[in-house]
């Protein structure tokens, strides 16, 4: 083809590693250039190389459309280049249906508004067609999409499911919203929209709120991010409802008797169906919702994979599918790798690896001796991160919090914005007043994990987004999908837990939030020392395979087996296996049959046969608990049957009770013997935990308690530094309270109320308290609960209630009235949750 033939021409090739060399080294202030300026310049010939470039534009091949991109962006940002070089620039950009790119070099003044005056009578019947083929109209309002996008939009309009594959930066969310948008105007509509983390719940709902206010929607639309009880929905109007895979699993428990028809399924981050035992559950659930519903649509969005018809096959009809696995290229990324120069500590020689050839671009000089590899990545930001927003991975909580000490040390003090200082009152009111966070701040550095509340994570996300915090040290929660695009991003043998390696598809999932589309020509990705990383990173961008979770139990089935032939013991608790036994032995009950005839499906089918039989609990439990043995399961009802005589005893109390931590250490003990495995050594501080999480205390309370508790201890007052002990108390709510034994103790609850039920002890039900949603969201009053119900954070329901409210029985509906009647400028509360407010009302 014409454009495999001009870029393999000898005298583009040299032309374009010029370019190439001359725009990544623009893109670094610091850098010592390995080449003059001038010379790299004058071995361009820019009529030539667009001329080309026109070509190039037009194909599918990411490798061709990167090269097209960077000769149009290079060249409308050069002084140097005229006006007829740049309106050609221009033209190949409307080619490759980058709006945005346009509208920023207009913004910086390197095109005129005008430009298209300039094109041919031939560019401008091209150029009206282009815009003609990817505008689309929602609600009277104009959407100029993409190539990707318009396929997208394209598939939706022909096919009831889609599983959509692109590049980080490509425009999924966009589309998937604007799409979204059009069905809740064509009419009423339920949709659940389905994520991999609470921490992608905000950023969707922030996203939907953005197109409902264009269109004028907002108020015919009820979008809900906690699971609600089928009175509390509006069926006369659309329901957004946007979840993890375990709140949708709670949301289908919560109205199993009176099932809400769901229209459209859309699936963020689907490639997450890999993921052990969360990945089984999202399997499940997909299963079931494309089961009961029989005219739903379904979307599956997820990165850069070689195999995204694979999440279609888990929709067993007979419906019309299509996927989009696209090449689309939106904003150029540079791989760089970073290295001392020999016997020169300061020193550090700067390289762009291609999928070609690697180039020597210059020297960087540090302003001090990197004399530990954290430091290394500290003074190499400092440089690199002049001018421009600056990721930087950290391989985990602790060492992201050590990173930013580093680098505050680095940098020289400057002014802050008021939106800044708010946030570091914030930190030191909600979280500990010598949180390393609030410190860091004062130089415009954060770091985000997951752990963090959720109030405070928004937030930076937020000013890191707008530019008021420069640094912000990042964990893999990069790796879910959090929208945190950078002109930089710095990575230094990158791992994924503790001796797990990043493997090329994270790597490059990572990698793509290197540059932001509509904000920078290109992105750079710094990789310090590659040649030590585990896995070197390679320019090569290899496409993800999905492989779903339940598939990998198959192909290595034996361990597993043997697994279920000793009854699920505790002590050997997996919980991809226990998921998986979950989703079998339902599969099981309910006669459905394996997909496939083979020696695991068969041996799996004896096995289960064999153990259904000691199996006397009723399938409706085994369903509602689908990631806990049925086997444990039944040992917990045996249990309580063998202790009939004091069943009243095993009631959970509520956790304001005066007798509440005593019953609370004897809960966790139990359940840790019969469906968990938790260490007895724990059960009293978890105890604590789970009393003060659940009656609502603030975290900074439960983070002092835990701090002097721990001082006060000889064995632990050195070991147990305060930033130990806040991302312990983090982590501790996060992974314990709000997934482990929330998930565990509800189990327990279903089978107490069964076996009560047996007993004719229904008087002893209503004792029960709604312990599942209290351990979710860290409240137990109902006011709290609709509060939360209506989008706002833990920290800003806490402090309303301490300071204002004295109704603890009110609805959602009561408590939006009561928000609305509030004059939010005279409460005394942080701005930051007054903001929380206003974006409620």
């Amino acid at each position: 083809m014409l454009e495999d033939k001009l870029y393999k021409l000898n005298s583009f090739r040299r032309q374009y590693e010029a370019l190439l060399t001359l725009s990544v080294c623009d893109s670094i202030s610091e850098i010592q250039w390995e080449q003059d300026r001038d010379n790299l310049l004058s071995s361009i010939d820019w009529n030539n190389i667009l001329g080309i470039a026109s070509v190039l534009c037009q194909s599918q091949n990411s490798v061709y459309l990167d090269a097209a991109l960077r000769i149009a962006q290079t060249c409308l940002a050069l002084p140097s280049c005229n006006q007829v070089q740049k309106s050609a620039a221009a033209y190949i950009l409307e080619c490759l249906t980058n709006r945005l790119a346009i509208e920023m070099s207009i913004q910086r003044k390197y095109l005129d508004k005008n430009f298209a005056d300039a094109f041919s009578v031939q560019q401008k019947i091209e150029n009206t067609k282009t815009i003609f083929d990817s505008s689309i109209f929602v609600n009277n309002q104009l959407y100029e999409l993409n190539r990707f996008q318009s396929e997208v939009y394209d598939k939706y309009k022909n096919n009831d499911a889609i599983s959509i594959s692109a590049p980080t930066s490509a425009g999924k969310s966009y589309i998937l919203c604007t799409i979204l948008t059009e069905t809740l105007l064509s009419s009423k509509t339920n949709i659940i929209y389905i994520v991999p983390t609470r921490a992608l719940i905000s950023q969707v709902e922030a996203d939907l709120n953005k197109h409902f206010q264009k269109n004028n929607i907002k108020n015919d639309v009820n979008l809900s991010t906690v699971p609600p009880f089928h009175d509390e929905i509006d069926l006369q109007k659309s329901n957004i409802f946007v979840f993890t895979q375990e709140r949708l699993h709670w949301f289908l428990i919560n109205n199993s008797e009176t099932p809400i028809k769901i229209d459209l399924l859309i699936i963020d981050e689907a490639h997450k169906i890999e993921d052990g035992n969360r990945g089984i559950l999202l399997q499940q659930k997909l299963e079931e919702l494309v089961a009961e519903n029989d005219n739903i649509k379904v979307y599956f969005s997820s990165p850069f994979t070689s195999n995204p018809e694979i999440l279609l096959d888990n929709i067993h009809k007979n419906i019309r599918k299509a996927k989009v696995n696209t090449q689309f290229v939106a904003v150029n990324q540079n791989l760089i790798y970073v290295s001392q120069v020999p016997r020169n500590t300061l020193k550090w020689s700067l390289t762009l690896a291609t999928v070609h050839a690697s180039f020597k671009l210059g020297y960087i000089t540090l302003q001090d001796r990197p004399n530990s590899e954290l430091k290394k990545i500290a003074l190499i930001a400092q440089k690199i991160a002049v001018d421009g927003s600056c990721l930087i991975y950290s391989n985990g909580a602790a060492e992201s919090e050590d990173i930013a000490t580093l680098l505050y040390s680095a940098l020289d003090v400057q002014p802050i914005d008021a939106k800044i200082q708010e946030l570091i009152k914030l930190v030191k009111q909600t979280i500990h007043p010598s949180y390393t966070l609030a410190q860091v701040l004062e130089k415009r550095i954060a770091f985000h994990y997951g752990n963090m509340p959720l109030l405070i994570r928004t937030e930076i996300e937020r000013l890191f987004s707008e530019g008021f915090i420069r640094y912000l040290i990042c964990t893999s929660t990069l790796l879910e999908g959090v929208n945190l695009p950078a002109k930089s991003i710095i990575i230094r043998n990158p791992r994924r837990g503790k001796g797990n390696p990043l493997n090329a598809n994270d790597f490059w999932n990572l990698a793509g939030r290197a540059g932001r589309w509509g904000k920078e020509f290109c992105g750079n990705i710094i990789c310090i020392e590659p040649d030590k990383w585990e896995v070197k990173p390679n320019p090569n961008k290899s496409k993800q395979i999905i492989t779903r979770a339940i598939d990998i139990i198959e192909e290595n089935g034996t361990d597993f087996l043997e697994y279920l032939e000793k009854d699920t013991p505790r002590n050997e608790m997996n919980s991809s296996w226990e998921s998986a036994f979950g989703y079998y032995y339902i599969k099981y009950i309910i006669n459905q049959e394996p997909r496939v005839d083979n020696d695991f499906n068969n041996a799996l089918i004896d096995i289960l046969s064999s153990k259904a039989h000691h199996i006397t609990l009723p399938d409706y439990i085994i369903k509602r608990n689908p990631g806990i043995s049925p086997i444990a399961q039944q040992n917990l009802f045996d249990y309580f049957t063998d202790r009939t005589e004091r069943i009243e005893d095993y009631i959970p109390v509520y956790p304001n009770d005066s007798n509440a931590l005593e019953e609370y250490t004897k809960l966790v003990g139990r359940i840790g013997k019969t469906l968990s495995n938790y260490p007895q050594s724990l059960n009293t501080s978890r105890a604590i935990l789970l009393i003060n999480w659940m009656t609502g205390k603030p975290l900074s309370y439960i983070i002092k308690k835990s701090y002097e508790s721990y001082q006060r201890n000889p064995k632990y007052a050195c070991s147990k530094r305060l930033p130990v002990v806040i991302r312990e108390v983090m982590d501790n709510i996060e992974n314990f309270v709000r997934f482990s034994f929330a998930k565990d103790s509800s189990c327990y609850i279903d089978i107490l109320r069964y076996f009560l039920e047996l007993q004719n002890r229904n008087d002893l039900k209503t004792n029960i308290p709604q312990l599942n949603l209290w351990l979710e969201f860290g409240v137990s009053e109902k006011t709290h609960l609709s509060l939360l119900a209506l989008g706002l954070s833990r920290n800003t329901v806490i402090t309303l209630s301490e300071k204002y409210i004295t109704n603890t029985h009110m609805s959602q509906s009561e408590s939006l009235a009561w928000l609305r009647q509030l004059d939010l400028e005279t409460l005394d509360i942080s701005p930051i949750m007054r903001e929380d407010i206003h974006r409620i009302l």
